[in-house]
C-alpha cells in the first residue's frame, strides 16, 4: 500500500530531524575529547534518515572530523548499501560510506 504524499512528507521530516539530532549528538561527543578504544576508534551514532535507526559506528576521531568538514554524513553500511554511496573507511566488518 502506497503512502499518501502528506504521510511521506511527514516521514521525510522525521528522518531529517533524526539525522540532525544524531549529527548534533555526535558532534558534541567528538568535541568533548572522547577516549578511543584500543584500536583508536570512538563509537558514534549512524547519521541516516531512518528514524528507527539506532546503529552505532566505530570510527577514528580524525576521520569523523574530516567527515564533518566535508559536510558528509556518518553512515553505517548495511541498510545504506546503495549505488550512490561509496566506502571511504573499512574497519573489520564496519564500513564508513559517503555519498558519491
Amino acid at each position: 500500500m502506497a503512502q499518501s504524499p502528506e504521510s511521506q512528507t511527514a516521514t521525510d521530516q522525521e528522518g531529517i530531524s533524526h539525522r540532525v539530532a544524531q549529527r548534533a549528538a555526535n558532534r558534541k561527543l567528538a568535541t568533548s575529547n572522547p577516549k578511543p578504544d584500543a584500536q583508536g576508534l570512538v563509537e558514534l551514532a549512524c547519521e541516516c534518515v531512518r528514524s528507527d535507526c539506532d546503529r552505532l559506528v566505530k570510527v577514528p576521531l580524525d576521520v569523523y572530523t574530516r567527515i564533518l568538514e566535508a559536510d558528509h554524513y556518518l553512515l553505517q553500511a548495511g541498510h545504506h548499501a546503495f549505488a550512490r554511496y561509496r566506502t571511504i573507511v573499512s574497519v573489520g566488518l564496519m564500513r564508513i560510506e559517503e555519498r558519491a
